[in-house]
C-alpha cells in the first residue's frame, strides 16, 4: 500500500508539472473569459502608444500572468506599456461588460484609449513610484461596435518589489457580465471573510496547544498540534491580513508563507497521528517529510501565478498515508481510531472538493466557504477532542487514585502515631545510651589528644636521636681543639716557671703571649661547642616561642652537615657531594629557628636517605647529590632541597603530608615528619611547602615563607 501510494504521487507529481498552455491567440466570443498570453509588451514610456491606431507589431508578445521572477524584460525596464489587440464577437460589440485587472506593480489601464483606473502612482522613478495591493474590483465598461478593440496598461516596477519576487502575476485580466463579476467580488469578501474566522479558531487553537505542551514537556503531540494550528494559520493568513495589506510586497510575502507552510502542515498533521496512536514513525514518513521541500521550491518555480496542483496532489498524498496509519490503529482497536479516520476522511473530502477548481469544476461557493473550515479545521478539531477525552479520562482515574490514596493515608496515618509512640521510647533508651557513649568517647578523645602529643613529642625526640651522631660529630671537634690547646698551655706554663726561676723576661714574655693566643682559641672552640648544645637544646625544647629575625642561609648550612654527619656515623661507607646556593642577599626573616631547624632537619634526613637507598641499588657511576638553594624577592624567602635519589611514585604523592604515612620499612619512621614540618611551614608560618618528584631521578622540595 506503501508502494502504492508513492507511485501515485510520483506519477502525479510529473504529470502535473507538465501541464501548459498552448493558446497563442485571443478572441472575445464568449464571457467570462481570461486573458492570457496574447499581450505585446514594450519598455519604456510614451504616452503615444496609447493610441488605438499606434502599430504594434514590432513589440515582444508576452504573457504576464506568469511571475515577476519569470519575466526579466519587466523587472529590468522599470516601466513599461502592455498592449492587447481584442478580437470582439458580434453579438458583444457595443455590450456593457465588466474587467477585472489585478497587479504586481503600479497601473494605469486604457480601454480604447481612456484612462479608466489608476493602480498605485505610475513613474520610471523609484523614489516616485508606488505600488498599490491589487482589488479585483470590477470595472464596468462599454465595448464599442468595432471588431477591433484595445486594452493598453501603463506598468511600472518598483525595485522593492523583487525583495520576494512573488506573489500576485504581473498583469492578470478577465471579461465577464457585469453582474457575474461583481457577485464573484462579494462572493471574495466573503470568502475571505470565512478565512479569517477559520485562522481565529486556529490561532486560539496554537495558543492553547503551546500553552499545554510548555507545562507538559513530555506531551510532544501538543508541540505538534500547536505547529500543525501555527502553518495552518499562515496558510490562511491572506483571510485576515490581505483586505488591509498597503503594498504588492506584503501580499508576496504572505504569498512565500503559504508556499512553505501549506506543504508543511500535514507531515506535523502526519507526525500527531504516529504519536496520538503510539507508532514508531517509519520509513514512509520520512519520504514523505524529505519530498516536502521539494513541493516547496515546485510553489516558488511554479511557472504560472495559482498553479497549485503539485500542492494538491502532495496534500492527497498525505492524506491517504495517514489514512493507513489511522485504519491500521482501527483494526488494532486503539483508543479513538475510529473517530480520527472518520475524521480524515471526511476531511480528506473536503479537501478534493476545494480543488475542484483546480480541475475546471466550479463548486457552488456556500459550499466553498463551508469548506475551508471542514477541511483544515476537522483534523484539528478531532484531535484536540480526543486528547480532552484523553484528559478527562486521566482526570477521572487521578481522582480515584486520590481518594485511595487518602484512604491509605488515613491509615497510614493511624500507623504512623502508633509509630511515633514506639519511636520515642526507643528515643529514650538510645538518648540515654547516647550520653553513656559520649562520655566514654570523650574520655578517648582526650586520651588520643594525649596520646597525639605523645607521638608529635616523639617525632621530635627521634628527630633530636637522628641529630646525635652529628652533633657528637661536630661538638667532638672544638673539644679536641679545647683539649690540645690546653696540653699546650700546660707545656709552655712549666716552661715559663723555669724561665721566671732563670729571670730571662724575653722568653718570658714570648711564652706569655703563645698561652694567651692559646686562650683565646680554647675560648673560641668552647664559645662553638656551646652553640652547639644551645641548639640541640631548642631543637628538643617544648611548648611555644617567639620568633626571630633568622639567618636562613646558616640555618640550612648548620642543619644540612648535622644531617649529613649524622648518617656518616650510622654508615661509614655514605658519602654524598653536598652542593649549596645560597642567596647572599638573602635577608633575615621573622621565624621560629628551631621549628624550622626542625623542618630542614627533616628534608635533609629524607634527602640523604633516598640517595643512600639508590647508591645501594645503583651502579658505579651513580653520585649522590643533595643541594639547597635559597632565593628571595620582595615578598618571600625560597629553601629549595633536592636530591638525585629514588623519587616518589605519582600514586602516593598526594599521601606523603598525611600523618603516619611513610615509605620507610617499619620501625625506620613513624610517618610525621613531612605532616608535622607542614604544620610548621603552613599553619605557623603562613608559607607553603611543595614537592616536585619523579620516580627514579630523584625530588625536590621547595619551602616559601613570608618576609614580613
Amino acid at each position: 500500500m506503501n508502494k502504492l501510494l508513492l507511485l501515485i504521487f510520483l506519477f502525479c507529481f510529473s504529470v502535473a508539472n507538465g501541464q501548459t498552455d498552448s493558446n497563442s491567440r485571443f478572441e472575445l466570443k464568449h464571457l467570462p473569459v481570461t486573458i492570457k498570453g496574447q499581450w505585446k509588451f514594450q519598455p519604456g514610456d510614451n504616452l503615444a502608444w496609447v493610441d488605438t491606431a499606434f502599430n504594434d507589431s514590432s513589440w515582444k508578445q508576452i504573457d504576464p500572468t506568469r511571475y515577476q521572477h519569470f519575466l526579466p524584460e519587466v523587472t529590468k525596464s522599470q516601466i513599461g506599456w502592455f498592449r492587447l489587440k481584442l478580437q470582439v464577437a458580434p453579438e458583444l460589440r457595443g455590450k456593457v461588460v465588466a474587467l477585472v485587472v489585478t497587479q504586481h506593480g503600479a497601473a494605469e489601464v486604457y480601454f480604447n484609449g481612456e484612462l479608466i483606473r489608476t493602480m498605485g502612482h505610475v513613474s520610471a522613478d523609484y523614489n516616485s513610484e508606488q505600488t498599490q495591493r491589487s482589488v479585483r474590483e470590477p470595472l464596468t465598461i462599454q465595448l464599442s461596435n468595432a471588431p477591433q478593440q484595445y486594452l493598453a496598461i501603463r506598468y511600472s516596477f518598483n525595485k522593492s518589489n523583487g525583495i520576494i519576487g512573488y506573489g500576485d502575476p504581473v498583469i492578470l485580466a478577465s471579461f465577464n457580465q457585469p453582474d457575474a463579476a461583481w457577485d464573484h467580488f462579494f462572493e471574495e469578501v466573503d470568502y475571505y471573510t470565512t478565512r479569517a474566522w477559520v485562522s481565529g479558531c486556529f490561532m486560539l487553537l496554537a495558543i492553547l496547544q503551546l500553552a499545554i505542551y510548555w507545562f507538559n514537556r513530555e506531551r510532544k503531540i501538543n508541540l505538534y498540534l500547536s505547529l500543525y494550528a501555527f502553518l495552518q494559520l499562515f496558510t490562511l493568513f491572506d483571510g485576515l491580513l490581505l483586505p488591509i495589506l498597503p503594498g504588492a510586497n506584503w501580499v508576496a510575502f504572505i504569498e512565500a508563507l503559504f508556499n512553505i507552510s501549506a506543504p508543511s502542515e500535514l507531515v506535523f498533521l502526519m507526525a500527531m497521528t504516529y504519536s496520538f496512536f503510539g507508532y514508531k514513525r517509519n520509513w514512509w514518513f520520512y519520504v514523505l517529510a524529505s519530498l516536502c521541500l521539494p513541493v516547496i521550491i515546485a510553489q516558488f518555480i511554479a511557472d504560472n501565478a495559482r498553479n497549485e496542483y503539485v500542492l494538491a496532489i502532495f496534500n492527497i498524498v498525505n492524506y491517504l498515508a495517514i489514512i493507513v496509519v489511522s485504519a491500521k490503529a482501527l483494526r488494532q482497536k486503539k483508543a479513538g481510531a475510529a473517530l480520527f479516520l472518520a475524521g480524515i476522511v471526511a476531511s480528506l473530502i473536503f479537501f478534493i472538493l476545494f480543488n475542484l477548481d483546480f480541475l475546471s469544476f466550479r463548486l457552488p461557493f456556500l459550499l466553498v466557504c463551508f469548506e475551508v473550515a471542514l477541511a483544515f479545521l476537522t483534523p484539528a478539531i478531532i484531535l484536540a477532542i480526543l486528547l480532552a477525552g484523553e484528559f478527562a479520562h486521566n482526570l477521572v482515574s487521578l481522582r480515584q487514585k486520590l481518594a485511595e490514596v487518602e484512604s491509605l493515608s488515613a491509615r497510614s496515618l493511624q500507623q504512623e502515631i502508633e509509630k511515633q509512640q514506639i519511636l520515642a521510647r526507643q528515643n529514650e533508651t538510645l538518648e540515654q545510651k547516647v550520653t553513656e557513649r559520649t562520655v566514654e568517647l570523650n574520655q578517648s578523645l582526650t586520651e588520643l589528644k594525649a596520646t597525639q602529643s605523645q607521638l608529635i613529642q616523639s617525632e621530635k625526640m627521634a628527630s633530636l636521636g637522628e641529630l646525635t651522631a652529628g652533633i657528637a660529630h661536630e661538638i667532638q671537634n672544638p673539644l679536641n681543639f679545647v683539649n690540645n690547646f690546653s696540653d699546650v698551655n700546660r707545656e709552655l706554663l712549666t716552661e715559663m716557671k723555669a724561665e721566671i726561676a732563670k729571670g730571662n723576661m724575653e722568653d718570658i714574655t714570648a711564652i706569655a703571649d703563645d698561652v694567651i693566643a692559646n686562650e683565646e682559641k680554647i675560648n673560641h672552640h668552647g664559645k662553638r661547642a656551646d652553640a652547639i648544645v644551645k641548639g640541640m637544646l631548642q631543637h628538643s625544647k617544648v611548648g611555644s616561642v617567639s620568633k626571630e629575625p633568622t639567618n636562613l642561609n646558616a640555618l640550612a648550612d648548620e642543619y644540612m652537615r648535622l644531617s649529613y654527619h649524622g648518617l656518616r656515623a650510622k654508615d661509614k661507607n655514605f658519602n654524598a657531594e653536598l652542593v649549596t646556593g645560597f642567596n647572599p642577599d638573602l635577608p633575615k626573616v621573622n621565624v621560629v629557628p628551631q621549628d624550622i631547624g626542625r623542618v630542614l632537619l627533616n628534608l635533609f634526613n629524607n634527602a640523604f636517605y633516598a640517595v643512600n637507598q639508590k647508591q645501594r641499588t645503583a651502579g658505579s657511576d651513580y653520585k649522590p647529590k643533595v643541594t639547597v638553594i635559597t632565593s628571595s624577592d620582595d615578598e618571600q624567602v625560597v629553601i629549595k632541597v633536592k636530591d638525585n635519589g629514588v623519587g616518589i611514585h605519582d600514586n602516593i604523592k598526594n599521601k606523603i603530608m598525611q600523618p603516619f604515612f611513610t615509605t620507610k620499612p617499619t620501625g625506620e619512621g613513624t610517618g610525621l615528619g613531612l605532616s608535622l614540618s607542614y604544620d610548621i611551614v603552613v599553619k605557623g608560618h603562613g608559607g607553603n611547602l611543595a614537592v616536585e618528584t619523579k620516580n627514579g631521578e630523584g625530588s625536590e622540595f621547595t619551602i616559601t615563607l613570608p618576609i614580613s
